[in-house]
């Protein structure tokens, strides 16, 4: 069995599709756990009036978010399989039969990742799109530490390996998957389906994505977590400069001068002209940073 783990708040208008497109999968061996962390609108009635037996509704004593909602309901599945999906995105119908016989063919091996592409739809637009995302197979360690990759809708994996990496990092603000991947990496083989088997829902309402300060902070909390390893393998000043050039773009200059200054010490004049060169870093403020932290 697979235990389906939505995190909601305030989804009264997409909460029912999102669940449905689970209902209707072709394969039915599941359960559908709905967190929900203290939503003020109609989000609880709408879950408790599908009347489907699978559909578990658990309702958080304190505020928590996404992560503390996930790990309520790992710790609550009753199935040995988890799968996410997030209360406004949805999957295609086949989406578990099709990761289930994936798991089939490694004899149900406990340390499994399995994810897939997407298709993306702009409701407001009226525009859908098929997403590749970055290849993602195999001992994905030191890859992960490079980039993000899995989405949390497109990932199946044990309870057992979850519980083994000490379930989800509830601190971490954004790029939360991301954590998540790098976590399940360090003891589990990914296996990258490349059709897309859920859809990622753009829409009105705000979402962590469209918050650039909290996209910085969680990318830098994310790097410092892992200093020790991104600097084993050389990657720390790829991902300052990142930073650097979305907080500049954003125009946060205490953050992109901070990111300059906690490079390694070794970064070449070289580098960072290439850097200046490279970057899209519109404003004048940004560049003599820059210039500054090579002695021009």
């Amino acid at each position: 069995m697979v235990s389906v783990i939505i995190p909601v708040y305030n989804r009264f208008q997409t909460i029912q599709y999102c669940i449905e497109s689970v209902l209707i999968q072709s394969y039915q061996d599941f359960e559908i756990i709905v967190v929900d962390d203290l939503s003020t609108d109609n989000t609880c009635d709408i879950v408790e009036s599908l009347k489907d037996a699978r559909i578990r509704l658990i309702k958080l004593d304190k505020k928590g978010g996404a992560q503390v909602a996930r790990n309520k309901g790992i710790i609550e599945a009753r199935g040995e399989w988890i799968a996410f999906l997030d209360s406004d995105d949805l999957w295609e119908d086949k989406k578990l039969e099709i990761q289930v016989d994936e798991l089939k063919k490694h004899n149900f091996d406990s340390n499994i990742v399995i994810h897939c592409n997407c298709f993306c739809w702009d409701k407001t637009k009226n525009k859908r799109w098929e997403w590749s995302i970055p290849l993602t197979e195999g001992n994905s360690y030191s890859l992960l530490l490079t980039r993000p990759a899995p989405l949390f809708p497109g990932i199946l994996t044990s309870k057992k390996a979850l519980l083994q990496v000490g379930l989800l990092d509830e601190s971490i603000l954004s790029y939360q998957e991301w954590d998540t991947s790098i976590k399940l990496s360090s003891i589990c083989q990914f296996i990258h389906i490349k059709e897309p088997l859920f859809t990622y829902v753009f829409h009105e309402n705000e979402t962590i994505s469209k918050n650039i300060e909290r996209d910085i902070n969680g990318y830098f909390y994310i790097i410092n977590k892992y200093k020790e390893d991104i600097r084993k393998y050389k990657l720390w000043n790829n991902h300052l400069t990142l930073l650097f050039i979305k907080a500049s773009n954003y125009g946060n200059y205490k953050d992109s001068d901070k990111f300059i200054k906690l490079m390694d010490a070794s970064t070449s004049r070289q580098f960072m002209v290439k850097v200046l060169i490279s970057c899209k870093v519109k404003t004048k403020k940004a560049v003599k940073l820059l210039f500054k932290r090579i002695g021009k």
